[in-house]
């Protein structure tokens, strides 16, 4: 019996070396047994992948059940018209029964994968001896060295698969979006699937995401081909920026578009991978979770609070400001600027968060204008899309938080009276672990090498704020609470009516001139669709005004001015009042 030996090579023969995703890799060599192989890999189990940590704008399409030609066929062809790619998983059975169907997939071009079957009373040995079995007859008959596993079927116990394919120095790949459901078999058209399998508010899929479909299960071969490409243009296609004269198609300079590829392909880009999560531990001290913290008191919080707050004209006592004495109240900030700002100089910022389909809009847009932004994230469901909040540090935007489960420190209940949105206990652990998300995906990134990428930046859900949970914010090791001029509600613009609220957090209605120093609120959920191109009209509205002219504004990053030293309590510069 041969084996694979343990070596210390990290690239891996047809790809270039992620070794982060697969177990140690072993060469062929002879060994007394698969014994061996268990104790030195220790207990190990590999991750089943729902995405690759990439930030390649890729989303992966795997399929497997290779039985009928038919099918496909088909979908070969139109892969190959769409130049799309994908991984085709093969089972030990399909190597013996389907050799022409998986001779033709490799003569459209396509990667192909080891297809594990699960076995009932599988154990370590049997499932190390397919692995091996497969990949070598993947070698010999089509020259395709591989390392990629998917487990075809279920039901078993899932450990020693986990453990076989660690030990072999493989990755296991699942799925983010498994599109074969039983209840579809019988199926007439790929409407009837595509309206279960995708719920009302999943408008994308996501950067590196898997998804699996197979190519044989349904009564009607043409529903696999038909659903491929409905999934592509409504789920992958659509997260592509497109206006008037300024499409991916038609635009070389529009570089917004995903496209389709195999495990491999991504696997093969090793700058755009990264680890998750990051270790917060090896971060800078200044970054990590627990800096800053309990530093507050009931004795300095009312000069920290005037100091680190940047308000809303709208936030004012009796209005979502809850607990905060009379004096507090009316010496708080209701600017919502930074005041230090003499020049044309505006903040864009962006809250909540949203799909691949809505933020890689907003990301195209900022890249195109080389304008500056600050994001402002809801950590809650960070962890099912991590690739798309690493973007926007990629991008080299800046991050903030926006709570964990954004829920609001103050609102008014049936009486019209404020009080607290959650118990304070609940919102110290709310704020803390919104920051401990947030630096396990972007806290070793920065921006332009200077600086890191994530801030200690907080904005309050609905702007509301109360005294309490301001001084679990500043407890929590941020250093500013930051509201803004006012909401430009874009989260409910059914046109391009958002433009009207964004121009008016910008610009001065007496006379048209620039607000310096402005906070302006945008939002990056899906709900805000007409925000990219609101703001795209905007940016090359400015762009074309002649340089002095006093509409013409700049923008920046809030963390070049928001720094140690930094007061809100400072006087405001005459020309900005």
């Amino acid at each position: 019996m041969r084996m694979w030996k343990r070596t210390g090579i990290a690239l891996l023969s047809g790809l270039l070396g992620i070794q982060m995703f697969f177990g140690t890799p072993f060469a062929m060599a002879e060994e007394s047994g698969y014994e061996q192989l268990q104790k030195e890999n220790g207990g190990q189990l590999a991750q089943r992948h729902r995405f690759i940590f990439t930030t390649e704008q890729a989303v992966i399409f795997t399929f497997g059940g290779l039985s009928k030609k038919a099918p496909l066929q088909a979908i070969l062809e139109n892969m190959q018209e769409n130049n799309m790619r994908g991984t085709f998983f093969v089972t030990e059975r399909e190597l013996e029964r389907n050799g022409e169907n998986i001779s033709m997939i490799r003569s459209y071009g396509q990667d192909l994968g080891i297809g594990l079957t699960s076995v009932k009373d599988g154990d370590f040995a049997s499932y190390c001896a397919q692995i091996e079995r497969i990949r070598e007859k993947l070698q010999e008959r089509y020259g395709v060295d591989t390392r990629i596993v998917r487990q075809i079927s279920g039901g078993v116990d899932e450990k020693p698969i986990l453990e076989a394919v660690q030990a072999m120095g493989c990755m296991l790949v699942g799925q983010g979006l498994n599109v074969v459901q039983s209840k579809h078999k019988d199926a007439e058209t790929a409407d009837e699937i595509m309206s279960q399998i995708f719920g009302r508010w999943t408008t994308s899929l996501n950067r590196g995401e898997v998804v699996y479909i197979r190519t044989d299960f349904y009564t009607r071969d043409e529903i696999v081909p038909e659903l491929m490409l409905r999934i592509k243009r409504d789920k992958v296609d659509n997260i592509a920026y497109r206006s008037t004269m300024d499409e991916p198609e038609t635009n070389p300079a529009n570089n917004s578009a995903y496209h389709i590829a195999s495990v491999q392909d991504v696997l093969e880009h090793g700058e755009k991978l990264w680890n998750y999560p990051v270790d917060t531990a090896s971060l800078p001290k200044e970054m990590q979770p627990e800096y800053g913290c309990d530093q507050i008191t009931k004795e300095n919080f009312q000069q920290v609070f005037l100091d680190r707050y940047i308000g809303a004209p709208q936030v004012l006592k009796g209005n979502r400001m809850l607990d905060f004495t009379y004096r507090e109240m009316e010496k708080a900030d209701k600017t919502g600027l930074v005041k230090t700002v003499t020049d044309n100089t505006i903040f864009l910022t962006f809250d909540d968060w949203g799909q691949d389909e809505s933020i890689n809009k907003l990301l195209y847009v900022l890249r195109k204008h080389q304008a500056k932004g600050t994001f402002f994230i809801i950590t809650w469901n960070v962890g099912n899309n991590p690739n798309l909040l690493r973007a926007i540090a990629e991008e080299g935007q800046e991050i903030g938080s926006h709570t964990n489960k954004h829920k609001p420190m103050a609102l008014e209940n049936e009486k019209g009276k404020q009080v607290p949105g959650m118990p304070i206990d609940e919102y110290r652990e709310d704020v803390r672990s919104a920051y401990r998300i947030l630096a396990e995906t972007v806290g070793d990134m920065t921006i332009e090498g200077r600086r890191p990428a994530l801030t200690r930046f907080l904005r309050p859900p609905t702007l509301a704020i109360s005294r309490g949970g301001c001084e679990e914010i500043l407890n929590a090791g941020y250093t500013y609470i930051v509201n803004g001029y006012g909401s430009t509600e874009d989260y409910g613009a059914v046109s391009l009516q958002s433009l009207v609220g964004i121009m008016n957090s910008i610009v001065h209605k007496e006379d048209g001139t620039v607000r310096k120093g402005s906070i302006v609120i945008m939002h990056m959920s899906s709900t805000a669709s007409k925000t990219a191109r609101a703001l795209d009209i905007l940016l090359t509205a400015n762009e074309r005004l002649p340089d002095g002219d006093p509409r013409k504004f700049k923008t920046a990053f809030l963390g070049d001015y928001l720094k140690d030293g930094y007061s809100q309590r400072m006087k405001m510069p005459k020309e900005n009042r």
